[in-house]
């Protein structure tokens, strides 16, 4: 099986040259490993020189692509998959973030049910305490208790961890397409989930296939558990209105889907007026919103510049 790898990177040159190593040192190696810099910063394009990771690792090639300006995670699985499609020859494309390190056998083990299923993921850990699971289960993070939740089989129907690990065959990615770049960051990866699964090629988590990734530090305001807020004005913005887009683009009915985002509406115009207190922030919000609704792209850029 031939398979093509995209990692998107920005400013993480250290962790991407151990998730490179650990990704060309995997059992069943892949062809390619697709790199996608979103313009960094940090000197990881003399990092990768200095070592020939811009060219090949451990006899894998590297292909290496330097962006002008940075066009988020979203951008670095689209161009990345798009570019292994274009070189064509791949049976399977397996996306990861920089900061990921695989188990040794992890594409291993995934690679033995891609091809009946179509997108497959492997159980996330926790990279500082790798007998732990990333996220909680049922309050836990015992890993047997994820594995209890899913009836305790090799497959778990609907675990899903697109970008963490995810292996996607060449049959499902021609018929749903590439992930799309649009989306910036948030909601990216869970866009591309759904339209796979309304494809017809819904995850199946493997519990033997293992990923290690760092537990996200979660900044976010929470509020009444129904929603949450963003101190950072482009995430705030850039989650918002890739949450509207997505449930404005499901399978379901029109009130169905009126009564989501109206629901989502009401929930975070809530927080904002009885905490926030902000005219910035509710004109942030309303323009997310707007945008999502009228799939407009870009609105990031003006709140970088800010914070």
């Amino acid at each position: 099986m031939k398979i093509a790898v995209a990692i998107p990177t920005y400013n993480r040159k250290e962790v991407l040259v151990k998730c490179l190593e650990a990704v060309a040192g995997q059992t069943l190696r892949p062809e390619c490993i697709y790199v996608v810099d979103n313009h960094s910063t940090d000197g990881t394009p003399d990092l990768l020189r200095s070592l020939n990771y811009d060219k090949e690792i451990n006899g894998v090639r590297i292909c290496y692509n330097y962006l002008p300006e940075n066009g988020g995670g979203a951008m670095g699985f689209s161009l990345g998959m798009e570019t292994a499609l274009k070189d064509g020859g791949y049976d399977a494309f397996w996306m990861l973030d920089d900061d990921g390190l695989p188990a040794e056998d992890c594409l291993e083990i995934l690679s033995r049910y891609v091809r009946q299923y179509g997108y497959v993921s492997p159980v996330l850990m926790d990279i500082n305490n790798p007998e732990k699971l990333n996220g909680a289960c049922k309050g836990s993070y015992d890993p047997e208790v994820l594995h209890a939740a899913y009836g305790g089989g090799e497959l778990m129907p609907r675990y899903c961890n697109p970008f963490n690990g995810g292996l996607f065959s060449i049959e499902a990615v021609k018929k749903v397409g590439i992930p799309k770049r649009e989306l910036f960051i948030y909601g990216d990866e869970m866009n591309y989930d759904m339209r796979m699964t309304e494809a017809g090629f819904p995850s199946y988590g493997v519990f033997s296939a293992r990923h290690l990734h760092p537990v996200m530090q979660d900044t976010d305001v929470h509020f009444l558990v129904l929603g949450h807020f963003k101190p950072v004005k482009w995430k705030m913005y850039c989650m918002s209105r890739n949450k509207v887009y997505n449930k404005k683009i499901q399978k379901r009915s029109v009130l169905k889907k009126s009564l989501v985002l109206a629901y989502y509406y009401l929930i975070s115009e809530a927080y904002l007026l009885l905490f926030q207190r902000s005219w910035d922030w509710m004109k942030l919000f309303h323009k997310a919103f707007s945008d999502g609704l009228n799939e407009r792209w870009g609105g990031e850029r003006k709140y970088m510049q800010t914070k």
